[in-house]
């Protein structure tokens, strides 16, 4: 069986492609790729230069909650044992993303922004409130996935 080993295929790309024709990679190994370029893509948003410590955190945040629940649905298809991760994974968090967003992240930040509009006025910079909002709806979009994936795992 063709082994793929995640630091070697770092940079090179000929071993990589001689074991693809060979074989597909493994759940586990596609699940690594996933997983670096998500972590790699989430740590690129850390804004270094911005005055306000909370987008820091917000970023630093993001990028463990991403780390986190990509190893949830992993898990959900039933990790190294499950099959066909990244085209669930791609296909239906694409689905749930765009119905999360449309019925539940964009109606809550409306109401909560109206809210906090009514009742102070609102920063033009992130808040404290900004980010745990923000945060919670994110894991409530990896839990709708891992759900969606766990139902159609064999």
């Amino acid at each position: 069986m063709v082994r793929a080993n995640l630091f070697m295929y770092f940079w090179k790309i000929d071993k990589l492609k001689n074991d693809l024709l060979k074989k597909p990679l493994s759940e586990s190994e596609s699940f690594k790729y996933l997983l670096a370029t998500l972590v790699v893509y989430s740590l690129g948003m850390i804004p270094f230069l911005e005055n306000n410590i909370w987008d820091v955190y917000s970023a630093i945040i993001i990028t463990l909650i991403t780390a986190i629940g990509a190893y949830y649905i992993y898990k959900c298809n039933k990790g190294a044992s499950g099959n066909n991760f990244l085209q669930k994974y791609f296909s239906i968090g694409w689905v749930v993303g765009i119905r999360w967003m449309v019925f539940i992240a964009l109606p809550i930040m409306v109401i909560f922004y109206i809210v906090k509009a009514l009742l102070s006025d609102i920063p033009s910079y992130t808040t404290f409130t900004d980010v745990i909002l923000v945060h919670l709806l994110y894991i409530q979009y990896f839990w709708l996935l891992g759900k969606h994936i766990k139902e159609v795992s064999e």
